[in-house]
């Protein structure tokens, strides 16, 4: 029966690469679980609370440093048209990772936030402009054994770094350094495979790389701002809380999201790399992504369910157990927003179906609903002077309404056949 098991898996390709991704995620889980009471026991709330906001920031353009051309790797159906994508996609990259540090360096300066905040923004920007390409490429090529071993390696690093300056200096500073430095390792590992066609993307002419701007427009029309506003939402929950509550909050809060985003990591992320493989290729085939979507919300929600149970009536004893009694609230702030991130699991994992349908304006306008719930939620909060957790139970019903609405508009494009229509 093992043996049959394992022989349906690596004839199985959808499973198969989700497997080898999983494998690698569940290392780096296991690293951040690891990690983090370590950490929760070297770090004030304070610390973490400052960490928190500028990655939050950082993270404001992770998805977006590329206009989201680095998508189009993934699904553009010519193989012409990549090389070219790739050197459009690294262009803006650090276009983008210097106009945006600069704007940033004049905020940070009037804030008075430390003189060092300006130069991690900018190398946490440039790395994951490179990444974001050199990922898509490697996803492309199916390349899962890459994306896995080097998404661990990145996390070693990070956490291994921060424990070892923590021991010595336990400042927000000294887990900024290593998360920065850490997200630049592994570059020259998934570059490897496009080492031989550098020349290539070197010698792209600019009117190739028009052709594919043009071809791609919507990914930056589009589908940028409809990213933009959901890594918004986000992050200005962190920037919200850090205004309303202070940095020992914005800490409980980061430590809520690093538990909370584990299974999204382990799972979700590389659930939705692979969909996105497969749905594409389904699409250019018959016109539809309706199988892959079916096995694709099937594998979540049996996650997701069990998931949402065990958070529901274990996190606050789990938190206090595992992270020091000081830091219970945050199983507090886990139970609320328990149900929100369900939902999101599933959804974020399907999300590239907008892509891959070219409906980047539907997907502009629902990310909208989240950006609004967000600044709802603030500004009612701040006038009847709810408390964190008042503002956490808003954030988690509108985000969770909002996040079904996104839901129902992956299926229903899901039952049509773009050939036939």
């Amino acid at each position: 029966m093992r043996i049959r098991f394992f022989g349906s898996i690596s004839k199985n390709g959808f499973l198969r690469s989700i497997l080898v991704l999983m494998t690698g995620s569940v290392l780096a889980a296991a690293i951040r679980a690891l990690a983090t009471p370590v950490l929760t026991r070297l770090y004030s709330q304070e610390a973490m609370g400052a960490y928190s906001y500028l990655i939050s920031i950082s993270s404001i353009f992770m998805g977006i440093v590329n206009f989201r051309y680095d998508i189009s790797i993934v699904t553009d159906s010519e193989e012409k048209h990549v090389f070219p994508l790739i050197k459009l996609s690294l262009l803006i990259g650090l276009a983008v990772t210097i106009i945006s540090s600069l704007v940033f360096t004049g905020i940070f300066i009037y804030n008075g936030k430390p003189f060092y905040w300006p130069i991690l923004f900018f190398f946490n920007l440039l790395a994951y402009s490179i990444v974001n390409v050199l990922t898509a490429y490697n996803n492309r090529n199916k390349e899962y054994r890459v994306i896995s071993s080097v998404g661990v390696f990145r996390r070693g690093t990070q956490y291994g770094l921060a424990i070892l300056l923590g021991l010595i200096f336990p400042y927000s500073i000294c887990l900024l350094i290593p998360y920065v430095f850490g997200e630049f390792m592994g570059i020259s590992r998934q570059l490897k495979p496009l080492k031989p066609h550098l020349q290539t993307v070197r010698e792209a002419k600019p009117s190739k790389i028009r052709d594919v701007a043009k071809l791609h427009w919507k990914q930056a029309f589009f589908s940028l701002p409809a990213l933009l506003a959901n890594s918004l939402s986000y992050s200005l929950i962190t920037i919200f809380i850090g205004q309303l509550f202070g940095m020992s909050t914005v800490g409980l809060y980061s430590i809520s999201l690093t538990l909370l985003g584990i299974p999204l990591g382990l799972i979700g992320g590389n659930v939705a790399k692979v969909f996105m493989q497969k749905a594409s290729s389904e699409f250019a085939n018959s016109g539809s992504y309706s199988h892959a979507f079916k096995r694709t919300f099937f594998l979540l929600f049996s996650v997701a369910v069990p998931m949402l149970i065990v958070l529901l009536f274990f996190a606050e004893p789990l938190c206090s157990f595992i992270l020091g009694k000081e830091w219970a609230v945050a199983g507090t702030f886990i139970k609320i927003l328990a149900p929100m991130f369900a939902v999101r699991f599933i959804t974020s994992a399907l999300s590239p179906a907008f892509t891959i349908v070219k409906k980047q304006q539907l997907d502009l306008i629902l990310q909208l609903l989240f950006l609004a719930s967000n600044l709802i939620s603030f500004f009612v909060s701040k006038v009847y002077g709810f408390d964190a957790n008042g503002f956490l139970k808003m954030i988690s019903i509108l985000f969770t309404v909002s996040y079904s609405l996104y839901l129902f508009f992956i299926y229903y494009y899901s039952r049509k056949n773009f050939k036939t229509a």
